[in-house]
């Protein structure tokens, strides 16, 4: 048995004993703390498998803001569930056991785990694992493909097409060799100069370029290869935390606002004080980070939004939502919540500007299309974060929202 299998068999196991508790206890808050301790052995599992970007999600989201939230349910809920009537539902145990079924069957037609041949493996994907998307284009700027590369089939282009790209650039390369033997020799200083100007290929961007995308795949395929599916993913964080507020925002009385409920906060703590206010500068900061460089590494603008929503939540529950909307309003809230989608959108809608298409971010740079493309990605994380993180805080502000005061209620009631 093989190292890899021996840790995924041994964090299967536990995901599966941990699965197991989580329906059988009764406490809530300990369903809680074992769906956080699920979705940290999940990151592990992704993380074994090699695909960083999915673990920094389920450990963002699944380990962090979603046990934030099922904690701040509980305060409008009991803490321990009501015994069941009746522990077996057949007819549920029957519509489970054939779905489960459903899925098995439809994994005998998918093939083997890392198999060359998988349908993945010849479209889009090779491309830019290769580092080629921009070879094969032809752009103008952006380097060439390395020796000895062959296209993947594809559905389309034809083969035709692709092979007619591919001999135009060598079309390309020859003439600029052709050039370069009949241009006169320059001094020995000159010359070198001029080989770092006209590297192989004599695209205009140094050795380690981005090859007219940026390094981390998965955000190629994203942003970019997928922009419209992403864009409209943030648009449904965007709507789910509109839907919520029309659900669950109470009508304010005469005279009340947004400061009107403290709550309960953990002030009295000084551990907990102290920790969280050495803690939220590295948590913000590490929130940009992932933002920024999500285009480099693991990470983005739904992980990085996710973290930095982490931070204002920490600060609410230590020292009250009052202390928080001191920081950023409601209303503010939801206006960045907007400005999230449409800084995305207007990224798309700038491309069309400068001659592109949408989302097509190496119009925004029409001299250096990689670095166009890698700016545009960058926006685009940054629109994701805002909203997702600003969505995140609205979600734990409705949840933390108490109740009308009653004898408010009832003096109004006197006076009318």
């Amino acid at each position: 048995m093989s190292e890899v299998l021996l840790v995924d068999s041994v964090l299967l196991f536990l995901v599966t004993v941990c699965a197991v508790a989580i329906i059988e206890v009764r406490s809530l808050y300990a369903v809680a703390m074992l769906s956080s301790v699920y979705s940290l052995l999940m990151a592990l599992v992704w993380t074994n498998m090699h695909s960083m970007d999915v673990a920094f999600t389920e450990a963002a989201v699944g380990g962090g803001i979603s046990t934030i939230l099922l904690i701040g349910t509980l305060v409008h809920t009991r803490r321990d569930e009501k015994p069941a009537k009746r522990r077996l539902h057949l007819p549920a145990l029957l519509v489970t056991i054939l779905t489960g079924a459903a899925l098995i069957y439809g994994t005998f037609d998918m093939p083997r785990f890392g198999d060359p041949n998988a349908t993945i493996h010849h479209y889009r994907v090779p491309e830019m694992m290769s580092q080629t998307v921009a070879a094969v284009s032809g752009r103008e700027g952006k380097q060439q493909p390395p020796e000895g590369y062959e296209a993947p089939p594809r559905m389309t282009p034809t083969a035709a097409e692709w092979a007619g790209a591919i001999h135009a650039i060598d079309e390309a390369e020859e003439a600029l060799e052709e050039a370069q033997h009949s241009a006169p020799k320059a001094s020995e200083g000159e010359h070198h100069e001029g080989a770092e100007e006209h590297h192989e290929g004599a695209h205009k961007h140094p050795t380690d370029d981005f090859n007219g995308h940026v390094p981390n795949s998965v955000t190629s395929l994203l942003a970019a290869y997928r922009g419209f599916d992403t864009m409209f993913e943030t648009t449904v964080i965007f709507t789910a935390g509109m839907a919520l507020i029309m659900l669950l925002r109470r009508r304010r009385e005469e005279g009340e606002d947004d400061f009107s409920q403290r709550g309960a906060t953990l002030s009295g703590q000084v551990i907990l004080r102290v920790m969280t206010k050495m803690f939220i500068p590295f948590i913000l900061v590490f929130g940009f980070y992932v933002i920024t460089h999500g285009e480099i590494g693991p990470g983005g603008g739904f992980q990085g939004g996710v973290i930095l929503a982490t931070a204002f939540i920490l600060y609410a529950l230590l020292y009250g939502r009052n202390a928080l909307y001191r920081i950023i309003r409601p209303r503010t809230l939801e206006v960045l919540a907007a400005c999230g989608v449409l800084l995305y959108a207007g990224v798309g809608v700038a491309c069309m500007l400068l001659g592109g298409n949408f989302l097509d971010y190496a119009a925004l740079n029409a001299a250096s299309p990689g670095d166009g493309e890698a700016m545009g990605m960058t926006l685009v994380e940054y629109g994701v974060g805002i909203t997702v993180c600003t969505v995140m805080i609205i979600i734990f502000n409705q949840l933390a929202e108490l109740p009308s005061n009653p004898s408010r209620r009832r003096a109004g009631a006197k006076a009318s």
